[in-house]
């Protein structure tokens, strides 16, 4: 149960220590997929997209251009590019992007 709660928090467990993950899991919950843009912006330009209801690694938020009244834009983790919160639903916590 402990792991379970440590995994969902976005905490792992080493060992003895707490280890912070790098990244926050996601899941595009537009059921016509999103599109993945150069910057935390509805103007940036796309630079790919996402499928319907695939999983995606997020490594942190920043206030961008709002999308439906959502200004929050998720940076992806081990690939370029941002995706806007309002079609993306995280299963553990973001970090703030640093500036």
């Amino acid at each position: 149960m402990a792991v379970l709660v440590a995994a969902v928090s976005g905490v792992l467990f080493t060992g003895s220590a707490l280890a912070t993950s790098s990244y926050a899991d996601g899941l595009i919950v537009s059921p016509t997929g999103v599109k993945v843009r150069s910057g935390p912006t509805t103007s940036a330009r796309i630079i790919g997209a996402l499928d319907p209801w695939q999983e995606v690694r997020l490594s942190c938020q920043i206030e961008g251009n709002s999308v439906e009244g959502n200004d929050i834009w998720y940076r992806l983790h081990g690939q370029p590019g941002w995706v806007s919160a309002r079609y993306t639903h995280n299963y553990t916590k973001v970090r703030w992007c640093e500036e």
